[in-house]
């Protein structure tokens, strides 16, 4: 069962009795489960980043031309847009735009209301990330939105580890700072358990990953038409 923050941070204090500790305070504890939630959050990408795989849907209004990425989106990694109408009568795949020259042309040429779709990551000084669509006269129904998010941050004591299985990582990784902090020689041996709890958590989101004799394989079709805007030009 998840952890919320309070359980973390009291079970950090209780195995190292710093339940009385001033010098060692709750900011720095849940500080430090944020920080280690970002590692493993790290790792989590790197080896199977579909344990994030999300979905939302945006409203779309005819004339708008721009519309926010999902509020916990990573990297801007969209996998797939699916587009239906506000009657429900009809849907179509946003597919990634491929030329802007002739995407830019939609804009001036078709200005009616059953085109289909395209879209690009746009990024400007006044309106920030954005998903812009193609023509600019838009349609109106909703957006389906396949992304890829972030790991919870947890801000209140109420909020809850969305990545518990790697919990024993996260706690040892925040006694490990407790230790350095402190001063206190056992964070060496902290610190060795926290890397073996780190190459456990790898095994198991490697062992996640299918291999080629998989009965059922990974769809991977939807990587032709959304590539993540962070990857361009690296």
């Amino acid at each position: 069962m998840a952890s919320t923050l309070v359980q973390l941070r009291s079970r950090v204090q209780a195995d190292l009795d710093l339940e009385d500790e001033t010098f060692i305070t709750d900011s720095d504890i849940n500080a430090w489960i944020n920080e280690a939630i970002k590692k493993a959050e790290a790792e989590v990408h790197t080896l199977y980043e579909d344990y994030f795989l999300s979905e939302s849907t945006i409203t779309l209004s005819a004339g708008t031309k721009l519309y926010d990425y999902p509020s916990d989106i990573y990297g801007n990694k969209i996998r797939k847009l699916i587009f239906q109408d506000g009657s429900g009568s009809s849907s179509h795949e946003v597919k990634r735009v491929r030329n802007l020259v002739n995407a830019s042309d939609r804009d001036i040429y078709l200005t009616g209301s059953s085109h289909h779709l395209e879209w690009t990551p746009y990024n400007d000084a006044t309106n920030g990330r954005k998903i812009r669509i193609f023509p600019e006269s838009g349609r109106s129904g909703t957006l389906r939105v396949w992304y890829i998010r972030n790991a919870k941050q947890l801000s209140s004591d109420t909020d809850v580890c969305d990545i518990d299985e790697f919990e024993r990582y996260i706690l040892q990784s925040t006694k490990t700072e407790c230790y350095f902090k402190d001063g206190d020689p056992r964070a060496i041996q902290s610190k060795q358990l926290e890397e073996q709890l780190k190459q456990d958590m790898i095994n198991t989101l490697s062992n996640m990953v299918p291999d080629n004799n998989d009965e059922i394989p990974m769809d991977l079709s939807f990587y032709d038409d959304t590539i993540d805007s962070s990857e361009i030009g690296e």
